[in-house]
């Protein structure tokens, strides 16, 4: 009897052993240390988070207003509408912090060129693109005044703005005004135009891979440009014209290629200097509004980046830097963070 007990005693402890073993295993694999937070700007002017791309809050109402821009300004989160709103406690209440008129914007068709506002970490200051003038925040966007730092060439009243990697700032009214902010300098200069963009549209914006930038006409005859000083411009090849709009250009966190897409067109990125298309699950009637990247880091310290994709019929994700995507939530969005 005792031998029974014995083995029965043992054969307990073996089991306990074993489920605490794999217990531990799925723990250590599966838990997330370092989560990601998406924010998704809706073209009826809904905004969601989420930081799994299964469950989603909603920040803000329908109010047919589409979302244009989401920054983070350190704690403060910045939405551009047809006004800029700011939040300062993680969205649960967003102000109004400037009502002025913004730079292009399509009302009719909720079309509009992205990359309006920026913040700048290393000077701590939000700028925004408006119909009247560039302005600036020193408050993390709570307010906001006209910039005056222009060097002798004088102001511009820019419709793009972007940060590069090396914290110089350019902004574009057009393709003959160009301006940039060197990081560590007091004012705003023009760039002198030594190869410049065609001039025979009118609508151009700015993104960034890197130090470089990229100049993208909205309204997709000219095609994408790139550039290392914003003055000497080159050409990406892929790109057809035909007049179908270029919605977005960005570079995802996460990723070392250029995403574009189109107004029913598709989603492309880039290779060298080149563009190919890369819309596998995403339908073609698709108006392609946006791409961003984010990292999730487990408890054993293996990262996993996610591209997320907005589009008029929903949210996609891919987890092969953009060569297959699939559909996480239904619904028509404009923008992501």
């Amino acid at each position: 009897m005792k031998n029974v007990k014995l083995i029965f005693i043992v054969l307990i402890t073996i089991l306990t052993a074993a489920s605490c073993k794999k217990y531990n295993e799925i723990n250590n694999i599966g838990t997330v240390k370092t989560p990601y937070v998406l924010y998704i700007g809706g073209l009826a002017g809904t905004n969601y988070i989420t930081n799994d791309g299964v469950y989603f809050d909603r920040l803000f109402p329908v109010d047919n207003s589409p979302v244009r821009q989401i920054i983070t300004a350190d704690s403060n989160l910045l939405y551009l509408k047809e006004n800029c709103y700011v939040s300062d406690d993680e969205g649960k209440a967003f102000n109004i912090c400037n009502d002025h008129a913004r730079a292009y914007f399509d009302k009719f068709n909720r079309y509009f060129v992205p990359h309006q506002m920026c913040y700048d970490a290393s000077e701590q200051i939000v700028y925004l693109c408006t119909a009247t003038g560039l302005e600036k925040s020193t408050d993390f966007g709570k307010t906001f005044t006209p910039v005056t730092n222009w060097g002798g060439s004088g102001a511009i009243i820019p419709s793009t703005i972007i940060e590069l990697d090396n914290n110089d700032l350019y902004i574009l009214a057009d393709s003959a005004n160009i301006s940039k902010l060197t990081s560590g300098t007091g004012n705003w200069n023009a760039v002198n135009q030594a190869t410049p963009l065609p001039s025979d549209t009118s609508i151009w914006y700015f993104s960034k891979n890197k130090d470089t930038v990229i100049a993208t006409d909205y309204r997709g005859y000219a095609g994408v440009y790139y550039s290392v000083d914003g003055g000497d411009w080159k050409k990406y090849n892929g790109i057809v014209g035909g007049g179908r709009r270029i919605l977005f250009a960005n570079q995802p966190f996460g990723s070392d290629n250029i995403f574009i897409g189109r107004d029913s067109s598709g989603l492309y990125r880039s290779n060298g200097t080149s563009f190919a298309s890369k819309s596998i699950g995403i339908p073609w009637y698709a108006k392609v509004q946006y791409v961003e990247g984010k990292r999730v880091v487990y408890r054993t310290d293996v990262a996993k980046d996610y591209l997320y994709c907005a589009t008029d019929v929903g949210l996609f994700i891919s987890e092969s830097n953009g060569d297959d995507w699939r559909k996480v939530k239904e619904g028509n969005f404009s923008t992501l963070k």
